[in-house]
């Protein structure tokens, strides 16, 4: 009796986990969404913590790392790693937790929530090479690579097959050349887009090296 007092508490919990966007809204804002992904900012001052809520399988960029620990519905705690820095990006299952900021300094990240199951093998799509990008983390839906670049550089020519999710971690400013067809693109320092499928080169315009995350959908 006892233990089907449990399993249906347990139950319950993971059902009333919502939208951390509806349950947590001082502390998750929506950045961008389309069909597959949606991206969301995450900031959780220091001894803050989160009502119980719920995502899908993600990637997250820790932009201000702090030291987080997450409580399952079953009550498991989990802890973050005491040596992840800027730029760390976390592949994570989908799952409901609290977030709770056991730092003493701000955390801050970008959160991609995908919406749809991951591709087969057979059916995944390559990330897009360049030699000023190296892959920092791998899941079922993505890749993601830290691109950077001197003043004045340029990337190769690069295809991302499926769309893409950035995240910049300096302000931002290229030229984007799709097959003779060029554009700007401008992104300030903390901040993400999505980016459609898509061939191109890109040269940084700005006057400081840059460091970008790109999440290429497979």
């Amino acid at each position: 009796m006892k233990k089907t007092v449990v399993t249906l508490i347990l139950a319950c919990t993971i059902c009333m986990a919502q939208d951390p966007l509806k349950v947590a809204g001082a502390q998750y804002k929506l950045i961008a969404e389309n069909e597959n992904v949606r991206v969301l900012e995450g900031n959780l001052a220091p001894g803050a913590k989160t009502a119980m809520h719920s995502h899908p399988a993600v990637m997250a960029v820790m932009l201000s790392p702090g030291s987080t620990k997450w409580t399952m519905p079953d009550g498991k705690v989990e802890q973050s790693a005491p040596d992840m820095k800027r730029g760390t990006v976390l592949a994570l299952p989908a799952q409901s937790h609290i977030s709770e900021n056991t730092g003493k300094t701000a955390l801050k990240v970008i959160i991609v929530e995908f919406k749809k199951p991951a591709p087969s093998a057979a059916a995944a799509k390559k990330a897009s090479s360049s030699s000023s990008c190296k892959p920092i983390a791998e899941s079922p839906h993505a890749t993601a690579q830290l691109c950077s670049g001197a003043a004045g550089s340029s990337t190769g020519k690069h295809t991302h097959a499926k769309e893409a999710v950035y995240v910049a971690l300096d302000d931002v400013s290229a030229e984007i050349d799709a097959d003779g067809k060029k554009r700007s693109m401008e992104m300030k320092k903390d901040t993400a887009a999505i980016a459609q499928p898509e061939t191109h080169s890109a040269t940084n315009k700005g006057k400081t090296p840059y460091q970008l995350i790109v999440i290429d959908l497979k």
